[in-house]
Parts: structure tokens; sequence; C-alpha cells
């Protein structure tokens, strides 16, 4: 099944890592919760030790302890856990007369066993995701915020780099020691923690390393290299993330890095030019792909390619897609790449970030987050694009 049947949608599952759930209920525990979605109606059902947060916190249109279903006499019984909610669960759906519900893919399969020797029918639903697309007005309000931490971030990182000096073998030197990737992520990193944002591995990828789209980034900074900074926080309490990347040099960088950056830039401009309701995300994709290969750089669609690639020679040119869904989750929908057959539509939030790599130099990608409008796209990112700093 991949749409609702009409069946109430049933979710065991934490909030934290599950973003569907925190988006029907708006709270967050660290442990699985019952939540029933039927029609208009939210209902949790909790445990004593979070019903007050779920009253006060919650979204939920009803509230009930699991002690009104049984939940003291299962645990009396020595009943794990998840046996004691699968009897709670089947007993509070008895109450509504429901025996047949819709559930996630990531559904615990022990869980839905148990429900089903319960007498409870238990349907996958795989759409959950595509109800997270269109962003209300509050969430575009916390995925710029996001942003604005996620640019006052990546603007220390960029000081610190303006601020360093060059030192032998064109190693760069900040307050007396070697400028690592290492020092220049936890300059970035920090900042955002100040912030009330979570940071988990931010892309600073100096030289060829910047060849690898999604290499961490280690060792020491030089004068003239390509600078690959990738950051994507999340805020620990809306969680709602952001993602940015912008390439910076400290130092007059090569003739080839200064043409792979024109190009970026140009196709990261007509990308976003293209962006509105209607249009699928692959034509986006393909038509960026096209002015890159135009451009001279290969991509990996077929008869992109100016050179046939050798055997256990590394990809090279525009090698991933053009862009994202981004909010409860750092990855979602809609694509706007080869796989984005969707159509956007408005209150889509997505990035927009070419990129063009050779394992010879490095890299250069640029990236901004755009919600989709009535009429084209809105530009949530600020943060100027500036290879020189």
């Amino acid at each position: 099944m991949g749409r609702s049947d009409g069946s109430p949608l049933l979710f065991y599952a934490d909030g934290y890592k599950f973003p569907d759930v925190y988006h029907l209920t708006r709270f967050l525990s660290p442990d699985p919760i019952i939540a029933l979605e039927d029609g208009d109606e939210i209902v949790v059902v909790a445990i004593s030790l979070e019903e007050g947060r779920v009253r006060k916190q919650s979204r939920a249109t009803s509230v009930f302890n699991i002690d009104e279903f049984g939940g003291k006499d299962f645990m009396a019984k020595g009943m794990s856990r998840e046996e004691m909610d699968a009897n709670v669960i089947a007993r509070f759906l008895a109450s509504r007369g429901t025996k047949r519900v819709t559930v996630a893919p990531y559904f615990p399969v022990g869980m839905a066993e148990r429900l089903r020797a319960l007498g409870i029918e238990t349907t996958v639903r795989f759409d959950l995701g595509d109800r997270r697309r269109a962003k209300r007005p509050d969430e575009i309000e916390a995925l710029e915020a996001a942003q604005r931490a996620c640019e006052d971030a990546w603007a220390r990182g960029v000081d610190a780099l303006r601020r360093s000096t060059v030192g032998k073998e064109r190693v760069l030197q900040l307050d007396g020691a070697p400028f690592t990737a290492e020092r220049l992520r936890a300059i970035v990193e920090g900042r955002l923690l100040e912030l009330g944002y979570a940071s988990d591995g931010a892309i600073i990828a100096p030289g060829p390393q910047g060849a690898d789209p999604h290499m961490m980034g280690t060792g020491p900074l030089h004068e003239g290299e390509p600078i690959v900074m990738d950051i994507f926080p999340q805020h620990k309490q809306t969680r709602y993330w952001a993602d940015m990347t912008r390439t910076v040099s400290k130092g007059e960088p090569s003739a080839d890095i200064k043409k792979m950056y024109e190009v970026v830039s140009r196709a990261q401009d007509a990308g976003i030019k293209a962006l509105r309701p209607g249009v699928t995300g692959r034509e986006v994709h393909q038509m960026v792909e096209d002015l890159i290969f135009e451009a001279g750089y290969d991509t990996l669609r077929k008869g992109q390619q100016h050179q046939p690639r050798t055997n256990g020679a590394l990809p090279k040119g525009f090698i991933h897609g053009l862009g994202h869904g981004v909010g409860l989750e750092i990855h979602e929908e809609p694509s706007v790449g080869s796989s984005g057959t969707s159509p956007l539509r408005a209150g889509d939030v997505v990035t927009c970030e070419p990129g063009v790599y050779d394992p010879e130099i490095g890299g250069v990608r640029l990236e901004d987050m755009l919600v989709v409008t009535e009429t084209g796209s809105r530009n949530l990112t600020r943060a100027p694009r500036q290879l020189l700093v």
C-alpha cells in the first residue's frame, strides 16, 4: 500500500529519530510514544513520566495515560515494555472500535507481529515523507532561523581564514599554530553550539579532498587552495535543518579553480531561476547538467563525458544531484536530481547545489536553500558567494 486507505495512522516511535512523529505531535521524547492520527484527531497515549509534557507541549487533541488501558496491570505481570505497549495499543484501539491501522515503513516488525496476534491488522503506508513537503509558515520561520545560524557560523570561519597568515610551504597559520581543517571545523561548530544548533561533521575539505563531495576534510590548510565548506546544522528544539555550501580560498587560487567557480556560479544561478511550481527536479537538474557539460566538464548522464573514463579513474565533473528537500530531515522530498519526477509545489524547501570536481586539484560547490513560491522561488540564503577571502 502506498497511500492511506482511510484507516487511522498509528505511530510507535520517538520524535528525535523519526521526523514524521514530531511533525504530527510536536513532541520529543527519547522513547517511543503511542500516537494515532484519525482524521483531524491526534491522540497520544502516554506514560506517567511524559503525560505532563505531552499535555503542555504537544499538538495532541486528546491525551490518555497508559493506565487507562491496563498499563499497571500489564507491568505487574512482568511484561516487557514492548509487550506491555502492544497490549495497551490493542485495548486503546478496541476502545475506538478500530481493528485496522496504517503504519510507517519503519514501524517495528516485532510490534506489528504482537498487534496482529492481538487482532489488529497493520498495513504499511509509504507516502509519509510527502506529507512534510509543503512547509507551513512556522516551519519556514524555523528553517530561516537555522539558515541565519548557519551563515553566522560560516562567517566566523571565514573571519578566521582572513586572520590567518601564510607560513612555510604555504601552510596557513592561526594564532601561532598550523591552521587545519579540524580547527576551522571546530570554530564553525563551536559557534553553532553557542546558537543552540547541533552540527555533526561539517565538511571542511581543502584542496584535492574537496573532489570527494562528502569528504569531511583533515589536515593543514594552504594558501591558494579551494576549501569546500558545507555546513548543515539542526536546531536542538525545533529540529529543523539548514544546509549551505561555500567554496573559499585564502589567497589567489589556480586558473582552473577560478574557471570551475565561474561555471558553478552560473549553473547555480540558472538552477535557482528555473525553480517554480510544476517543473520537476529532474528537468532543472538536467538543464544544469547541460550547462556544465557545455562548459567543458563531464556529468553522470549518459553521453555527457568528454573522454571515456578509464578503469580505476575517480569520477570528475558534476557527479551528484542538483539538490534535495530540507526540513525535519537534512535530505527529504522532493529530489532536485535525476530521480526528481514529482513536480515541485509551492511550499517545497529545496537546495540548489551544483558542483564541479577534479581529483587532481579539488572541487567547487555552491549551495543555497530556497522555498518554492507560487511564481518561482525565494532564496533563504544570504551569505555572499566569494571565492577569495
